[in-house]
């Protein structure tokens, strides 16, 4: 087994880094690559949540730290369960699940990705295998079901590579178009997203001198 040794120099993404990426890669480059965090609110109380969670289990509680160099991730993993005879990672969330067209409980993709890279993590570094990850949604209290398959592994891999290749680049990512992202987000106050559009959206006032012919004085 390989367990994770914060002083060792290894070439691997944390899982939470694939997490951050899938809701918005703006912010995956303000955490990972600029090193900008702040902890708000929702922050604690997700931690206080996972304290809870360890004092409240009958069970045997087990959270793991792992890595991979194959797969070229880290992580901890919020609790490890067996179930007739299969291993199941779970990761717990303060907030609701998703709901579909048919108002059907559903995993967000951030979230899922996230599970499935647990998974991945976990068969490569214990050499075990996984056939599903679940996700408990403690708002409203739903159990998510989320199999690994070939799709949900290639899906890891893609996404390792292009985070790796993201943290190589020296321009920040664009502001998401979808702003309820933002307002859900801890690096908000960090990231600027509405004076970002703004400065994107704001006309250029250099070009239109030169279209209207107007002489444009500097002071």
């Amino acid at each position: 087994m390989q367990t994770y040794d914060p002083f060792t120099k290894q070439e691997t993404i944390r899982v939470s880094g694939l997490h951050a990426f899938a809701y918005c890669p703006r912010l995956f480059y303000l955490e990972e690559v600029e090193e900008l965090y702040t902890q708000d609110a929702a922050v604690f109380a997700g931690r206080r949540l996972h304290a809870e969670l360890e004092k409240q289990e009958d069970e045997e509680w087990e959270d793991l730290y792992l890595i991979s160099e194959e797969l070229g991730l880290r992580g901890r993993v919020d609790a490890l369960r067996t179930r007739d005879g299969q291993v199941i990672p779970y990761e717990h969330k303060r907030g609701r699940c998703y709901r579909d067209e048919q108002k059907q409980p559903q995993a967000w993709e951030s979230d899922k990705l996230q599970i499935l890279a647990y998974c991945c993590l976990i068969e490569s570094a214990l050499g075990i295998s996984i056939q599903e990850g679940r996700i408990r949604y403690h708002a409203d209290n739903i159990l998510i079901h989320v199999p690994l398959d070939e799709e949900g592994r290639t899906w890891v891999k893609e996404t390792v590579e292009k985070v790796k290749s993201l943290k190589t680049s020296t321009h920040r990512p664009s502001v998401t178009k979808n702003e309820r992202l933002c307002t859900r987000c801890s690096l908000a106050p960090v990231c600027l997203p509405e004076e970002a559009r703004l400065a994107h959206n704001r006309p250029n006032v250099w070009t239109e001198a030169k279209d209207y012919k107007l002489t444009l004085h500097a002071l």
